[in-house]
């Protein structure tokens, strides 16, 4: 397993909560459960920090964490702040490889999505958003607020009226290029999560 695949498996362990927020995450035992050796191991959680989806303790290890509601308060303006920039930043006229939908913008019904893959698709429709700007550095800012907004975005399907309806409209408007109504629809989408944020975060 290359330390990449390495990286990647215990980042999806994390999203999905087999990992428990404050376990400690011992370099031994998952590099046992892994089949590698514990360099690799280190290395992931180690990035895994430095990317804010662990907790780093000196002296102590590694621990898996779940964002507060402070995190998250930041987490979605910060989301908001960049993705409005990234709109700002689309071109005039797009390539058609840039303005086609996406598997994210895809029609599917409303009742075959799960919480867990909507909040997929909520991630993947920001990506295609901040890509299309053409500016690296969104890419990587809303990549890793997708991360670690992940399980919000999961409990945001209990607590969030029409998040379904909602999330298709985001992935409707992107997919049609319409920035000015896709800008409005996104700092709609934010301020009720900013409104709701004590009960996400709970």
């Amino acid at each position: 397993m290359t330390e990449g695949a390495v990286y990647e498996r215990i980042k999806n362990w994390l999203l999905a909560q087999t990992l428990v927020p404050g376990q400690l995450l011992q370099i031994g035992v998952l590099a046992d459960e892994l089949g590698v050796s514990t360099t690799p191991v280190r290395e992931a959680l180690t990035r895994l920090a430095a990317e804010r989806m662990i907790m780093s303790v000196p002296k102590r290890g590694f621990f898996a964490r779940t964002p507060s509601e402070d995190d998250i308060l930041g987490l979605y303006s910060v989301n908001q702040t960049i993705l409005d920039a990234a709109v700002a930043r689309w071109p005039e006229h797009p390539a058609e490889s840039q303005a086609a939908p996406t598997a994210a913008t895809e029609e599917v019904p409303v009742q075959e999505r799960s919480a867990e893959q909507l909040a997929r698709q909520t991630g993947e429709v920001f990506l295609q958003i901040a890509t299309r700007s053409g500016v690296g550095e969104f890419v990587e800012i809303i990549r890793n607020m997708n991360d670690r907004l992940h399980h919000a975005r999961v409990l945001e399907c209990e607590i969030v009226a029409n998040v379904f309806v909602e999330v298709g409209r985001l992935a409707a408007l992107a997919a049609a290029n319409e920035p000015a109504q896709l800008r409005e629809a996104l700092k709609a989408y934010h301020e009720e999560r900013l409104r709701q944020v004590a009960v996400i975060s709970k």
